[in-house]
């Protein structure tokens, strides 16, 4: 016979599946609905900002391909005038063989070299600007079709504006190459102007002379600076935009709109009183990048205002290069992908409503039928059901100790690790103390303070629990405190087992603070510096530990190195990983993970090794170098 409490478990049995799939169900539907509503907006702004990236991606492109072309024909533009210019002399050279040649036998020297000038007089390239001039090999002109006074004088003492002795120089070369590039500065005839130029020499060798011609390196580039220009002009993309190149005074150079070539837009501004061009050249000072800003100004001719420009300096030159795009005009691109994408939306809705249905109905039914099944077998099972249960709580019970045990014996670990130190430092501060006594060598002096050690020992005990404690406890008290109190905290704590070693600390501390949980790194201290001390206690030569403490760009650096030879480098990368020791079963190697977790995670600071090598009074010495660094806090 079923009690009552037992039929109210019957009914519950087959009532609650119900209960519970509707709710089930309204509950999943509702977080879909919440979740749908949120990736559909998140996938609208992804999409307007795809949109917006591609475009930007789009212009900056641009910009990139022209700067790339520019570069490259400005990096090659002198090769390109070398080759021009060889080109040019080795002709003329070709004309000059060609008339001797053919008078070599009727005529003399200076009749032949009488055609050969009138030859070349009138031989021009680069639109006029190149000629041609020849000199024998003692400096003497002998033919400059622009500056004929030349003719007859010797320039073999002639230096540019450098010092260069221009003909010498060139001669020396030619007597062992016979042709050679060459670059002087030379009064430009028109402007008078003292400009860099390349020439190329070549040697006419029946007569002993050498031709020659030259073009100022200026003059190539601005012939070659209107030419891109004229190129970069043809280029259209998207929405019949364009490149735009200004000047450094804010001078249009090339324009889609060839009516702005040339006009001054540093002062042009939008109905907001924005000066957009001064922005541009300011931006295009410092960095490459993007500008976003409304184009109202009298320029823009088209029915769109909201525009981003990407900017980049073309520095040697003093060009900016930029291109743009209106966000107004891939407004009707993106609305036409929303509409599209409401269009998935509700189908995907609709669809989600007519399975929620059918799942929820399907649920229904099963649950009635194991319901069913249940109420049948309930006092069959009933029994081993309960046994299961209490066989499962004594399980749970035996995990749940386990789990306690297991983090109880790793606490302890921590802790045994920490409390070697100062229960090492009673242990010698009882015995010495009593070894003193027996021998009636104790002085009140090493008795007070062989006490201090042991109740500084006491203390660094008791802390440590609280320290550990509060490391894993989440909130911390932090305050802003002075590291220098904190190399005397430890030094107190530690210093007697430092002695009995004959390590020797080398302090170089200014007064820095920082803020965080001041005990915390008290344990980072000792951890590092009793590390130092077990490297070395058994090395010969001197023991130091050297400890600077100083402010670097309101950055706090603790910088600790030791003399002991450094660490092996299989071993380095590994120091900071939990359970790694090299001291066989004294270590436990949690003591530098725990620093390490103690500074990147409760002062969000760095901590780094490495091996260094550095002189100390005269002599040389390597070791580990332990660096800390933090956010310093202002006085």
């Amino acid at each position: 016979m079923l009690s009552e409490k037992e039929k109210s478990i019957l009914k519950i049995i087959k009532l609650f599946p119900l209960f519970l799939i509707i709710t089930f169900s309204i509950i999943c539907s509702y977080i879909f609905f919440i979740e749908h509503n949120k990736h559909y907006v998140k996938e609208t702004n992804a999409l307007k900002e795809k949109f917006i990236y591609t475009e930007k991606t789009k212009i900056k492109n641009e910009v990139e391909r022209i700067y790339e072309y520019i570069s490259f024909h400005k990096s090659n533009s002198e090769n390109e005038l070398k080759e021009l210019i060889k080109n040019q002399v080795e002709e003329a050279h070709f004309m000059m063989s060609g008339i001797y040649e053919t008078y070599k036998n009727e005529k003399s020297k200076d009749e032949i070299i009488k055609i050969i000038k009138a030859s070349l007089n009138k031989m021009r390239y680069l639109d006029g600007r190149g000629y041609f001039y020849i000199y024998d090999l003692k400096g003497n002109n002998i033919f400059h079709p622009i500056l004929k006074f030349l003719e007859g004088k010797s320039l073999w003492e002639y230096r540019d504006i450098t010092g260069k002795l221009i003909i010498q120089n060139g001669i020396k070369i030619l007597k062992e190459k016979k042709e050679t590039f060459d670059e002087w500065y030379w009064e430009e005839p028109t402007t008078k102007k003292v400009k860099r130029k390349i020439g190329f020499h070549k040697m006419f060798e029946p007569y002993n002379i050498f031709i020659g011609s030259g073009e100022y390196i200026e003059d190539f580039e601005e012939e070659l600076k209107d030419k891109i220009l004229e190129y970069i002009g043809k280029i259209k993309y998207i929405d019949n935009q364009g490149i735009t190149i200004i000047n450094q005074i804010g001078t249009i150079l090339t324009h889609t709109n060839k009516d702005l070539i040339g006009k001054n837009v540093f002062n042009l501004k939008n109905s907001k009183d924005f000066s957009i061009y001064k922005e541009i050249i300011a931006l295009s000072k410092t960095q490459s990048g993007y500008l976003s800003y409304e184009d109202t100004s009298l320029i823009n001719k088209t029915e769109f205002i909201n525009k981003i420009s990407y900017i980049k300096a073309l520095e040697n030159w003093n060009w900016i290069i930029f291109s743009s795009f209106y966000k107004d005009s891939v407004n009707k691109q993106i609305q036409d992908r929303v509409e599209n994408l409401e269009k998935d939306d509700k189908q995907t809705v609709t669809s989600f409503i007519v399975l929620a249905i059918i799942l929820t109905l399907l649920m229904l039914l099963i649950s009635y039928r194991i319901t069913k099944i249940l109420e049948k077998n309930f006092l069959e099972y009933r029994k081993r059901i309960l046994e299961k249960i209490e066989e499962n709580r004594e399980k749970d019970n035996i995990l749940a100790q386990q789990s306690k045990m297991a983090a109880m014996g790793e606490m302890i670990a921590n802790i045994a690790h920490q409390w070697k130190q100062p229960l090492s430092v009673i242990s010698t501060a009882v015995t010495g103390l009593k070894f003193e006594k027996e021998m009636g060598l104790l002085k009140d002096e090493d008795f007070n303070r062989g006490l201090d050690s042991i109740y500084n020992s006491v203390i660094h005990l008791s802390s440590t629990i609280d320290d550990f404690r509060n490391f894993f406890k989440p909130n911390k008290e932090k305050k802003v405190f002075d590291l220098k109190n904190i190399v005397e905290k430890t030094s107190k704590l530690i210093s007697s087992q430092f002695d009995i070693y004959n390590i020797y600390f080398v302090k170089n501390i200014q007064n820095v603070k920082i803020f965080g949980q001041e005990n915390e790194l008290v344990q980072v201290m000792i951890n590092l510096l009793n590390n130092a001390k077990d490297a070395l206690k058994d090395k010969e030569g001197k023991r130091l530990i050297f400890i600077d403490i100083y402010k670097e760009d309101k950055k706090a650096f603790i910088v600790i190195k030791d003399t002991a030879g450094g660490i092996p480098s299989k071993n380095i990368n590994k120091i900071f990983n939990a359970y790694f020791t090299t001291k066989g079963e004294e270590g436990t190697g949690i003591g530098l993970y725990m620093s390490k977790n103690i500074i990147e995670k409760s002062f969000e600071s760095t901590i780094k090794v490495e091996n260094s090598t550095f002189i100390y009074e005269k002599e040389q010495f390597s070791g580990a170098k332990f660096t800390i660094a933090f956010s310093c806090v202002e006085d």
